[in-house]
């Protein structure tokens, strides 16, 4: 019998990219606030926020859209 495979995405799956995704995005924001200590450049807690969720975001969208999961079956098991 010939079965054709969906291309849609469960809702777990679909979740599941999205939260790496904004994990990934909160990471990087993490990461820019550390080197805006490290080099004396101050940031309002505002801006920052605001900054680190938007780009938490963006990256959980790009995560959602793209095949990251094709990456991630690259890596060896731990």
């Amino acid at each position: 019998m010939n079965t054709k495979k969906s291309n849609k995405l469960s809702a777990s799956k679909r979740f599941a990219r999205f939260a790496i995704g904004l994990l990934a995005g909160l990471f990087i924001a993490g990461i820019f606030w550390l080197y805006s200590i490290y080099f004396y450049v101050p940031i309002p807690l505002v801006q920052g926020i605001i900054g680190s969720l938007i780009l938490a975001i963006s990256c959980g969208i790009i995560a959602t859209i793209s095949g990251l999961d094709k990456i991630f079956e690259n890596f060896p098991n731990l």
